[in-house]
């Protein structure tokens, strides 16, 4: 009777000590797995794709302000020659 008491606990103590001990594994493949893609390994991992966008963001910045720079460059001239029509055209009338 004590013996299979005994015989009980310990197979529930086996049983339960399974189950944690394949969780913990299981939790550790996923751990490491995933912290993989932390990692740059020359092109597939999300920090590769990460560091990509970001230059590909900085680049688009860059443009983005030369760009700006170039049309308001661009409307000081046409004002400056929409000036100089008007006080031609205006000089020719006297």
């Amino acid at each position: 009777m004590v013996l299979d008491t005994l015989n009980i606990i310990l197979a529930i103590t086996i049983a339960i000590g399974t189950i944690v001990s394949s969780a913990a594994l299981g939790v550790r493949w996923l751990v490491k797995h995933y912290l993989q893609e932390l990692k740059t390994n020359g092109g597939s991992s999300i920090k590769d794709q990460v560091n990509r966008l970001e230059a590909r963001m900085d680049k688009a910045d860059t443009l983005r302000k030369e760009t700006y720079f170039r049309v308001e460059k661009l409307e000081r001239k046409i004002d400056d020659m929409y000036d100089r029509l008007i006080d031609y055209l205006s000089d020719k009338d006297k």
